[in-house]
């Protein structure tokens, strides 16, 4: 029998008080063996349960009679048993971030997985080239949403050129039999400039769009090419005239449409304004980085608004009081696409807390190339080559949350560099700046008053 061991209990959830413990195991519910993780999520989507659990410490078998609302979780977690073996992607795509690593980083970094049930669990977006018809199926069975899919193209000759290999023409297949399950589907697609811009892409927007009802979005965003390409397919950077271009084509689209969206990236790249908060509805797909900086904006400015220091007759003694504290000197890192956004944000910070001094610096990515702007690729090597000597007045610095991965005993960055050693090279305080615009103006008011 396969058992599952409990890693940890959610505190007032169902389990907690039925009295399954971290360490337990998970025999099977409603008398059937769980495979995997989608097998446990879509069991317990049941209002009736039947949980057979496996104290860790008597060996005693419970059988645990559970009625709850059919979207109600039971607030078990696992360990990783439960979702081994992990699908790895046999793809060879052109555009693949990972082959375009130096070598020499942890062993982690050069995995590429393209695992479904990280797709439901995560927002992680997948091929579906490693899976067969009767896998798809059983996904299809499970009716868990939402799908994430890595598209690219709708050609499937050239998705198999793209993706480096034929299992890449299974898509429609796969596509049409989650639409037909009712599963909600959300797309992607890595734009190469040469190969399914264009043409091609107007053909793989109309192809989506026919997806109805599970085609909920589309994210075209730019290839990320870094300066370690040596060997693999050719590929050029979009100019600013291209992604003005293909801004353009893409709005002809969104008129009287909410479906296919664009990534911050490509405006910044054209120099133009980035499209309202309204414009990007529920936020599908942030993960893409589409309308991630008007979410921030909006939630900043907002929780800014909530707070106005000077009110009615104690205005003038509050101001006198503010007048008094000390300077305090904030500094924020980002990369260069988000340098002039973090620039307007911290203006209308100061403008509001005029004993706050605000620089926002801009980090050339060395390590990847010129070319990669984004602040979640920044490395620890950079910053410390470009920012020490520059922070004496400087009381704290923000790095940006998604710079860091999590370590096994501290936060780590893409080149090793730990949290403890930033702080100890630049020798100031480094704090981690939250991508919740809300949080980051709470974050900015708490680290000016304690200066």
């Amino acid at each position: 029998m396969i058992k599952h061991e409990i890693s940890n209990i959610i505190k007032d959830s169902i389990a907690a008080e039925m009295g399954i413990a971290c360490g337990d195991f998970l025999l099977s519910i409603n008398g059937e063996e769980v495979k995997d993780i989608l097998d446990y999520r879509f069991r317990i989507q049941e209002e009736c349960l039947l949980v057979e659990i496996e104290k860790q410490n008597s060996g005693e078998i419970w059988e645990l009679d559970i009625e709850k609302d059919p979207d109600e979780d039971m607030g078990i977690e696992f360990k990783q048993s439960l979702m081994s073996p992990a699908k790895r992607c046999g793809n060879k795509c052109v555009f693949c971030f990972v082959d375009q690593q130096p070598k020499g980083l942890r062993q982690s970094l050069y995995i590429k997985d393209d695992d479904p049930r990280l797709s439901f669990l995560l927002g992680s977006y997948v091929t579906l080239t490693n899976l067969s018809e009767e896998e798809v199926k059983r996904l299809a069975g499970f009716h868990l949403s939402p799908l994430r899919i890595s598209v690219h193209t709708a050609d499937l000759d050239l998705r198999e050129k793209m993706m480096g290999t034929s299992a890449a023409r299974n898509l429609f297949d796969a596509l049409n039999i989650f639409n037909q399950s009712g599963i909600e589907m959300h797309f992607q697609i890595v734009l190469c400039k040469g190969l399914n811009d264009g043409t091609q892409l107007d053909y793989t927007i109309e192809k989506l769009m026919e997806l109805k009802p599970g085609a909920k979005s589309l994210a075209v965003v730019p290839a990320g090419l870094t300066r370690h390409r040596e060997g693999l397919f050719p590929l050029e950077p979009f100019t600013k005239e291209d992604a003005r271009a293909v801004i353009t084509q893409v709005q002809k689209w969104q008129k009287g449409s909410s479906f296919v969206f664009l990534s911050d990236e490509w405006y910044i790249m054209a120099g133009m304004n980035l499209p309202s908060y309204k414009h990007y509805r529920n936020f599908h797909q942030l993960d893409n980085g589409v309308g991630v900086m008007r979410l921030f904006e909006y939630r900043f400015v907002k929780r800014l608004a909530m707070n106005t220091p000077c009110r009615f007759k104690l205005a003038s003694i509050f101001c006198l009081k503010k007048k008094c504290r000390p300077q305090a000197n904030i500094g924020i890192v980002t990369g260069k696409a988000a340098c002039n956004f973090m620039k307007s944000i911290a203006v209308r910070f100061m403008n509001k807390y005029p004993n706050v001094n605000i620089t926002v610096y801009e980090i050339e990515n060395e390590f990847f190339g010129s070319t990669v702007t984004v602040s979640g690729l920044l490395t620890g090597q950079d910053i410390l080559k470009q920012l020490r000597d520059k922070l004496d007045k400087t009381h704290v610095i923000f790095l940006p949350d998604n710079v860091f991965r999590s370590g096994i005993k501290e936060k780590v960055m893409l080149d090793g560099t730990t949290w403890r050693e930033l702080e100890q090279g630049l020798g100031v305080k480094v704090k981690i700046g939250s991508t919740n615009g809300a949080k980051f103006y709470r974050q900015l008011k708490a680290a000016q008053q304690l200066i």
